[in-house]
């Protein structure tokens, strides 16, 4: 994997200004459904709270509504400044319940953009389908485990893989399942905690590359097969400031989520090359070319 550089079509990414325009009357705002616009509408210093919403870690007192349309805004500025299609295929394993990527593609596509998720978690997953209810553009969420990607996809299918927060839900899943919990019945926010301390403890026994980066890999290299050759694969994850100090989180591994998930695709030798954009902190981001 090598690095290179391309310039955005409105550079730096995700300015403040412009990312407050698009969540109150602009391309996400029209994406919304009524009740996500009606909560917008009711916070008080919107410019501000974007502003925090686009600090990494986010910060103590960060508004739901705000930060959702803020990530969907993000990814909308990303498959711009990309050059996606508007009838991009769009692949994101490991959704959740999450729908930025949903959104910001029905607003770069206009309705004419498609998109599969692989899920496995059921709660999570009928969640995501009643936020949905609104997109015009085909969505297809699919119950399997994403490592089986290649059963429902074509290679050289998709235009864009994003791996919106994903990346420690594949480890969570990977250090849990082995120790009895079924992580496609489960309630998953209440249990997340003890996910998230047994990472901990294999991490800090040095066991990550044996059980957690297999699956993540396998992740990974399956959806560069899908990919289309000039496609992309995008990463990112956040953290939040509340867990800085808090004895159970693995702050360190958090923080480093992205890096080490880049490391390991370098020495992987995936047919990939980083995209590195104006404005795009590759401690929290990493954009990924499929070579031609």
């Amino acid at each position: 994997m090598t690095s290179g550089t391309e310039r955005a079509p409105f550079t730096p990414l995700w300015e403040s200004t412009r990312i407050t325009e698009a969540i109150a009357a602009g391309a996400i705002h029209n994406v919304l459904c009524e009740s996500a616009r009606l909560e917008l509408a009711a916070v008080t210093e919107l410019p501000a709270r974007v502003a925090g919403a686009l600090l990494n870690p986010k910060p103590l007192d960060i508004c739901m509504p705000v930060l959702d349309a803020v990530l969907a805004a993000q990814y909308f500025e990303l498959f711009q400044a990309l050059r996606l299609p508007q009838d991009m295929a769009v692949y994101e394993p490991c959704v959740g319940a999450s729908c930025p990527v949903i959104l910001a593609a029905e607003a770069h596509g206009g309705g004419r953009a498609n998109y599969l998720s692989i899920n496995l978690n059921r709660r999570l997953r009928e969640q995501l389908r009643a936020k949905l209810t609104h997109v015009t553009m085909p969505v297809r969420i699919v119950e399997d485990n994403a490592q089986e990607a290649l059963l429902h996809l074509s290679a050289n299918s998709i235009d864009v893989a994003c791996f919106h927060h994903a990346v420690n839900d594949i480890l969570q899943t990977a250090v849990s399942e082995p120790r009895g919990m079924d992580t496609t019945d489960v309630d998953w926010f209440p249990n997340e905690r003890q996910m998230i301390e047994w990472l901990a403890e294999d991490a800090n026994a040095g066991c990550l590359e044996h059980r957690g980066k297999p699956e993540l890999m396998k992740i990974v290299t399956d959806a560069v097969l899908l990919v289309r050759p000039g496609g992309y694969l995008v990463f990112d994850h956040f953290n939040w400031c509340r867990f800085i100090g808090v004895d159970w989180f693995p702050w360190e591994l958090f923080y480093n989520l992205i890096p080490m998930t880049r490391q390991w695709i370098a020495e992987s030798g995936l047919p990939v090359k980083e995209t590195r954009l104006d404005g795009m902190d590759t401690q929290w981001w990493l954009v990924l070319r499929k070579s031609v």
